[in-house]
C-alpha cells in the first residue's frame, strides 16, 4: 500500500498479491501508462530504413541477373 495505513479485512482488497485501502486501489487502477510517440517514430524510421535498403538490394541483384541473360 501507499498510504500504510491499518485496514481491516473488509476494507482491504487484494490486487497483484498486494493488499490495498479503497483508495489507494482507485489511484492504481486509475494510473495510465505513458508511452513514449519518439519511440514508436524511431521504429518506424529503423523499419522503413531497413525496407528500403533491401529493396534496393533486390533491385540491384536482379538487374544484375537480368543483364547476364541478354
Amino acid at each position: 500500500m501507499t498510504c500504510a495505513k491499518m485496514l481491516c479485512q473488509e476494507c482491504a482488497t487484494q490486487w497483484d498479491g498486494i493488499w490495498h485501502c479503497a483508495a489507494c486501489l482507485g489511484l492504481k487502477r486509475g494510473a495510465k501508462v505513458e508511452r513514449s510517440a519518439l519511440l514508436s517514430w524511431f521504429g518506424v524510421v529503423i523499419f522503413a530504413a531497413i525496407l528500403l535498403y533491401t529493396g534496393a538490394r533486390l533491385m540491384v541483384w536482379t538487374a544484375a541477373v537480368i543483364a547476364g541473360l541478354f
